[in-house]
């Protein structure tokens, strides 16, 4: 009964950090949601994070408003990281092979996401579990990641696949246009 209670307490207590707004709100759920971030983060309002004690955030990076993240088998989020808004990222799935057995009864799987340095993940893309993007890539809006990343590459799509990469920049340092001729 007694840790029932704190369960629930736990959850109030999120529920009222998730809306808190501004910078006072980017403090207050660094100091007591339950995730590993330095100061120089931020997690905006209406962030929904699951198991949040298993969620590493590096220097310098941002989640998005009304992003939810579950990292039961864990998320690291490296520095100078960028998250769009309404963007999912889940470390855990339903196990769903046995025919015999409602999925709900199932159970789950899962495999730690890690999100390395210089990535942005733009508005509404979902991360599913054991995915790895590395170093510096780029995913488009609304893509579905289901495998890891090559450095630097840009993704986009559902199944998300590579569609051009960083390193085929212009010299003005802005990336090129995938398909555009040059």
């Amino acid at each position: 009964m007694l840790r029932e209670i704190k369960r629930e307490y736990r959850e109030w207590l999120r529920a009222v950090l998730r809306g808190l707004p501004g910078r006072t709100g980017e403090r207050a759920r660094r100091k007591f949601y339950g995730f590993d971030a330095p100061n120089t983060s931020r997690v905006l309002s209406n962030v929904t994070i699951y198991h949040p004690e298993n969620l590493r955030i590096g220097n310098h990076s941002a989640i998005s408003t009304y992003c939810q993240l579950n990292a039961k088998s864990g998320i690291e989020i490296g520095n100078d990281v960028l998250i769009g808004p309404g963007s999912f990222i889940w470390s855990q799935n339903h196990n769903f092979t046995d025919t015999k057995t409602p999925v709900r009864l199932q159970g789950y799987s899962g495999s730690r996401v890690v999100i390395g340095d210089d990535v942005w993940i733009a508005a509404r893309c979902v991360i599913l579990p054991g995915v790895h993007l590395a170093t510096g890539t780029i995913v488009a809006a609304g893509a579905v990641v289901t495998k890891s990343t090559k450095p630097y590459s840009i993704v986009a799509g559902t199944p998300a696949v590579q569609v051009g990469s960083r390193k085929d920049s212009d010299s003005n340092g802005g990336a090129s246009e995938p398909g555009a001729s040059s």
